[in-house]
């Protein structure tokens, strides 16, 4: 709990105008009126749909007691009302006074870029548990506070929600933490007030061109990732990304991941009946990773954990015998296996860079044809539709083509878009199955002994968004459905 007044005068240099008494207490801060306890202070958000200030009155009737806002004040409310500039700067600065700023106390490693941030913190935290370090980790699957997992609702959490979790780990006595940072919560400024022991830079490809606009645009947003480092941190940056290898940090210890020629570097990689075989070479020397991963996009990650390790002073050999025991993520080429003699795999690829990289592993151990079925989300970027359209119908021997989070889009619309691509490059053979538990079935029903089927673009979300609906739906449980529904019907 805090005094109104106390938050008043920490934020005094962005205050335009206090209407009312500030002498009162404060329980917690909401952006959300649906979310506001008795004695939070409101945030009255600009969005780019509605605008905050609509339900300062809402807010009011659950128990707020106090309002941050931007712009005019056009009624009297009856609690105090703070008119500010820079609400977003002012939202992170509140939120990480009134947790007593608890990213001090704790090392956290943030992780930017397109595709690799989840399993690389995962890789992070993996390790860092199986040395039995209390360790947290924030990302788009989950959040952990040592053992316990708690939802993900945004890949990098809103101020008051980040700061929160950030002080329950401190009183947890969390020592490390892993944490994915996302574009738009870089652009919004969501992480302000916390700083980073090492920041991560995986790459950059193509994706949220909704939001951002342009790729020098989302470019310039996940570099502001370097700005949260603390005195004496350090970078992991990806050289062979054409975006990441532009980066120059002079002031800064930089590690820099190349699959030829970097700090950390891959010197033999062999696939192997269970993942692979890798043999990194870094600044202490050479290492022997025997991984349970596939696929090169992963050595990357590997190669990004082991540089936030070894910038940690981690040992060789821990990071050899621990990350060798990691067994991968949820919805990351996860593969369904219920006794069926084809493969069937989940990813969350959903961009062009992901799906050309996930279908050109699973090319790799796949002795008969690939099937893919994906789609792409609605209400995002649409320039990158036909893109993987055409990346599906070069890499995959069998298309389907079916809807993924169609939001409020037409998804034959969506599809539609996809099938450009297709048709590019001459392919007429493919499939449409609007219904995505249908198109998931037609591939099991297609698939033949040594087979591979890829069902892309959700991993592991277990819902589907239509309209503005947020129905269950899972890839892997609709996978297992049908592929013993057809071991039945064989047997």
């Amino acid at each position: 709990m805090k005094k109104l007044k106390e938050i008043v005068e920490y934020i005094k240099d962005h205050v335009i105008e206090v209407i009312g008494d500030v002498d009162l207490n404060i329980t917690g801060i909401a952006t959300d009126s649906r979310k506001v306890r008795k004695g939070n202070i409101f945030f009255a958000l600009p969005g780019t749909k509605d605008d905050g200030k609509n339900y300062i009155s809402d807010a009011i009737s659950k128990g707020a007691s106090a309002v941050f806002l931007e712009g005019e004040v056009n009624n009297i409310y009856g609690v105090p009302l703070v008119r500010v500039r820079e609400i977003l700067d002012v939202l992170s600065k509140v939120s990480s006074y009134f947790y007593d700023f608890p990213s001090k106390y704790l090392n956290i490693i943030g992780v930017t870029g397109t595709n690799g941030k989840t399993t690389t913190t995962n890789l992070l935290y993996h390790y860092w548990k199986s040395k039995g370090i209390r360790s947290g980790l924030i990302g788009t699957i989950e959040y952990k506070i040592d053992d316990e997992s708690y939802p993900s609702n945004f890949t990098t959490p809103q101020p008051q929600d980040l700061q929160e979790i950030l002080r329950k780990m401190v009183d947890r006595e969390v020592k490390f933490l892993a944490m994915e940072i996302s574009s738009h919560a870089l652009a919004l400024k969501r992480v302000d007030g916390i700083s980073l022991k090492g920041a991560v830079f995986t790459n950059l490809t193509q994706d949220h061109l909704d939001f951002h606009k342009t790729m020098e645009e989302y470019f310039q947003a996940k570099l502001k990732i370097f700005n949260y480092l603390e005195d004496g941190g350090f970078a992991v940056i990806n050289r062979d990304n054409e975006w990441t290898g532009r980066i120059s940090l002079p002031n800064r210890r930089v590690f820099w991941v190349s699959l030829k020629n970097g700090d950390l570097y891959l010197k033999k990689h062999e696939n192997t009946n269970n993942g692979m075989l890798l043999e990194i070479g870094t600044p202490l020397g050479d290492l022997i990773i025997d991984t349970k991963l596939k696929g090169k996009f992963n050595i990357y990650n590997i190669l990004f954990a082991v540089g936030v390790l070894i910038g940690l002073g981690e040992p060789l050999e821990d990071i050899s015998k621990f990350l060798s025991t990691f067994k991968g993520v949820k919805g990351r080429l996860e593969l369904i296996r219920e006794g069926q003699n084809f493969d069937v795999i989940v990813d969350y690829a959903h961009t062009p860079d992901g799906l050309f990289n996930v279908l050109q592993t699973v090319k790799e151990f796949t002795k008969g044809r690939v099937i893919v079925v994906f789609g792409c989300g609605g209400d995002r970027d649409p320039t990158k539709r036909d893109k993987m359209g055409e990346i599906s119908a070069r890499l995959a021997d069998i298309v389907i083509v079916t809807s993924d989070n169609p939001r409020t889009e037409d998804p034959l619309k969506i599809i539609r878009q996809i099938e450009e691509g297709i048709r590019r490059v001459g392919r007429s053979d493919y499939f449409v199955i609007e219904n995505r538990e249908e198109a998931i079935k037609k591939a099991i029903e297609i698939a033949g002994e040594g087979d591979s089927v890829l069902i892309a673009g959700k991993g592991h979300e277990d819902y589907q968004i239509i309209g503005n609906t947020k129905i269950p739906f899972s890839d892997q449980e609709v996978a297992k459905k049908y592929i013993l529904e057809r071991l039945k019907n064989e047997s």
